[in-house]
């Protein structure tokens, strides 16, 4: 083809037709424009595809972290919330002679419970997030509304994390320091320490504890459903955003 052009223009000069020549080199410019252009335009749609392609990829990992989430959320505090508020106030009642005990060893078990999720550790999936922010790759997802919302829920997570270590109130420590724990029977405590744990759980010092307990409890069971609530409205959002 190029050679085809040059003959042409040599055949047109030699011929001495200057005007045809001009028109003809003009024509020939703007055909180079055009193929630069169209290799251009087929550049920047194969590079649009790539990033189309990195983007539906990113999200679906981001569904992914956020389905563990609201699964953890759900499993580590919500379904234990009940209960642990349940026997941190019979621990209580306890303390004030509102409660008769009928099996020791199930009794201290109880209060033991009192203790789930006291670390207030929230073990949540950022693995994707955090690639996301390190290696700027954040821009490739198009749409500045849903970057705003990946953003807001990654930041209230990390907020709530910070916020809920302030209401840890040593419980979980306090109890482990009378029952010894045994991976191969956990629920067994010795004749000795039954009789020492009982008469701490007598004690102011339990008392204030088990009220700090509560408070972290009710605080944490809060924290886990409002971050539920916006994980379910993030998702909503990259799953419409998938579909476009």
């Amino acid at each position: 083809m190029l050679k085809y052009f040059r003959r042409t223009r040599q055949k047109l000069f030699v011929e001495g037709s200057a005007k045809r020549y001009f028109f003809y080199a003009v024509g020939e410019i703007i055909l180079v424009v055009i193929g630069i252009l169209i290799a251009l335009q087929i550049n920047n749609w194969n590079e649009n595809r790539k990033d189309k392609i990195l983007e539906n990829e990113y999200l679906n990992r981001l569904l992914s972290d956020i389905e563990f989430d609201q699964q953890w959320l759900k499993t580590y505090t919500l379904d234990r919330y009940a209960k642990k508020v349940k026997s941190l106030e019979i621990g209580k009642a306890y303390y004030q002679d509102n409660y008769i005990i009928k099996d020791t060893l199930q009794f201290l078990n109880i209060i033991s419970y009192g203790g789930v999720f006291g670390f207030a550790d929230w073990n949540l999936n950022k693995n994707t997030y955090n690639e996301l922010i390190s290696t700027g790759n954040l821009r490739k997802i198009k749409s500045d509304i849903l970057r705003t919302k990946i953003t807001d829920y990654y930041e209230e997570s990390n907020a709530k994390s910070s916020t809920s270590k302030n209401y840890i109130s040593s419980y979980i420590n306090f109890i482990n320091s009378f029952t010894a724990f045994n991976p191969k029977s956990p629920d067994s405590i010795s004749e000795f320490d039954q009789k020492l744990f009982l008469k701490h759980i007598k004690t102011e010092e339990y008392y204030r504890l088990a009220n700090s307990e509560l408070t972290l409890a009710h605080r944490i069971s809060k924290f886990a459903k409002e971050l539920i609530k916006k994980a379910e409205e993030l998702t909503i959002n990259i799953k419409a955003h998938l579909k476009e």
